[in-house]
């Protein structure tokens, strides 16, 4: 078992070199090690060993997310188990950086926290071929932004207009997502109905 060092600056080197080993790796075996070690990490009770702070857990689960650059299936299934158990606790110090739409109440500082939001891991779920994993993350994105096309749509738009829209967008870049998104802006709209500009 990894031990990480309680305070100081050995442990802020050490956490700094397992974020760069996440970004930079290519080896599938290193990989699955730094996730399990990482995310064993993340997802302890507050208080157990080895007590991560907030910003470390956020800033480890964000650079785990650096696994869906690799074409391993069982490595971001390691991944995407992390992200849900952090998405579904809500116990965990720190979980509140990382949602894709901050609850209302939620502090200025973590709403306002935009690279620190986990849009990549959350699109990352949401587009898995395992049927679970899309039900368990679709769930999420549903009890945090809302199940209705209106809803949805609204977040898109809110998501560009703060900090976390280039990282969300890039997160996306991956995946044709365009016409599917076009799709459901035409289906929600009603074709005997005039366009108009909301307020107008």
């Amino acid at each position: 078992t990894i031990q990480l060092p309680d305070s100081g600056d050995a442990r802020k080197t050490f956490l700094l070199a397992l974020e760069r080993l996440a970004e930079r790796a290519h080896d599938v075996e290193l990989l699955m090690l730094v996730v399990k070690t990482a995310g064993s990490w993340i997802v302890a009770p507050p208080g157990a060993p080895p007590n991560l702070q907030p910003k470390e857990r956020a800033s480890l689960l964000l650079k785990l997310g650096c696994v869906e650059a690799t074409s391993a299936p069982r490595l971001h299934a390691a991944y995407l188990a992390v992200a849900a158990r952090v998405l579904a606790d809500e116990s965990l110090p720190g979980r509140e950086m990382l949602l894709p739409n901050p609850p209302r109440g939620t502090p200025s500082t973590a709403a306002t926290s935009g690279p620190l939001r986990l849009e990549a891991g959350l699109l990352l779920g949401l587009r898995s071929r395992d049927a679970a994993t899309r039900r368990a993350f679709s769930a999420h994105l549903s009890r945090a932004v809302g199940g209705s096309v209106a809803h949805r749509i609204a977040h898109v738009i809110s998501s560009n207009e703060n900090d976390s829209g280039p990282a969300a967008v890039a997160a996306a870049s991956g995946a044709f997502w365009l016409r599917q998104g076009v799709q459901v802006l035409l289906a929600a709209t009603d074709p005997d109905q005039p366009a108009a500009v909301c307020g107008a």
